[in-house]
C-alpha cells in the first residue's frame, strides 16, 4: 500500500477540569469514548486527505480538549483541518463540520446549530454532527446520539449544508489575514 496512514488521538483534559468547570459538560463527548471520536474523526480524514501523495507517511493528528464548550467534535474536526491545511497537507476536500441540537418534540424544524454545552444537557435532546464536502456538496461522514424523527435530519442535512457556506466564508477570511501578517513579517525583518 503506497499511501499515507492517518492515526488520530483525541484526548479529554484532566477529569478535574470537566468537574470544576461550570461552562463544560462532565462527559463533553456526547456519551461517545476517545476511541469512537478517533475512528470517527480518522474516517472523516482519510476521505479529505490525499494519502496518495504521501507514500509510506503517517499522518498523525493529536486533539488534546482543554476546554469543552459545546459542539466538541465539530469543533475539533474543524480545527483539525485548518492545521492540516497551516501544515500544507493536501486536500480532496475540505470537509466542514456542524453539530445540531434536535429538542425532544414534535417540531421537527426546531433544530439549533452549534449548540452551547449547557443546550447539549437538555434531557431528551439528541445531537447530529454532520461533516460535509464543501467540493461535492454532498455527506461524508455523519455521527448521531439519541433518536429522532426522518424529517428532523433531514433538516439538519439542509441546515448544516447552508452553514457550512459560512464556516468556508470564515475560513477564508483567517487565511487571508494570516498570509497578510506573516508576509508583512517576513519582509519587515
Amino acid at each position: 500500500m503506497e499511501e499515507a496512514i492517518i492515526g488520530v488521538v483525541f484526548k479529554f483534559g484532566t477529569k478535574s477540569a470537566f468537574v470544576t468547570d461550570n461552562t463544560s459538560n462532565t462527559h463533553p463527548g456526547y456519551g461517545a469514548n476517545e476511541r469512537e471520536l478517533e475512528r470517527f474523526i480518522g474516517d472523516t480524514l482519510m476521505h479529505c486527505i490525499a494519502v496518495d501523495q504521501y507514500p509510506r507517511t503517517v499522518i498523525e493528528v493529536v486533539i488534546q480538549v482543554i476546554k469543552a464548550d459545546g459542539s466538541l467534535v465539530s469543533t475539533a474536526l474543524n480545527a483539525v483541518i485548518l492545521a492540516l491545511m497551516d501544515a500544507g497537507i493536501e486536500l480532496k476536500s475540505l470537509p466542514i463540520t456542524t453539530t445540531c441540537l434536535v429538542p425532544k418534540n414534535d417540531n421537527s424544524y426546531e433544530v439549533r446549530f452549534d449548540p452551547t454545552s449547557e443546550e447539549e444537557t437538555i434531557d431528551g435532546s439528541s445531537i447530529v454532527i454532520l461533516v460535509i464536502d464543501s467540493v461535492e456538496e454532498g455527506i461524508i461522514a455523519s455521527m448521531t446520539f439519541g433518536s429522532f424523527r426522518l424529517d428532523s435530519f433531514l433538516f439538519c442535512i439542509e441546515g448544516a449544508s447552508k452553514v457550512s457556506k459560512a464556516i468556508i466564508a470564515f475560513i477564508r477570511i483567517a487565511i487571508e489575514q494570516k498570509t497578510v501578517r506573516e508576509a508583512r513579517t517576513l519582509w519587515l525583518t
